[in-house]
């Protein structure tokens, strides 16, 4: 029940951060309050990797 339950979460995290970088990578000037584009961009990009591994992990144990 736990682990199904991080499952949904952890799936969750990684659909919103791959939106995130989809939508900033494809359109950064509709995110104007971001003047360092690449670390923004490298930052969504940790989370989405960060997610996902943890996603992976899990779903071995």
């Amino acid at each position: 029940m736990i682990k199904e339950a991080l499952i949904k979460k952890l799936e969750g995290q990684v659909a919103v951060a791959s939106a995130d970088l989809a939508i900033f990578l494809d359109k950064p000037q509709g995110v104007a309050e971001h003047i360092d584009y690449v670390s923004t961009a490298e930052k969504k990009l940790e989370e989405l990797s960060a997610a996902k591994g943890k996603l992976e992990l899990l779903k071995k144990l």
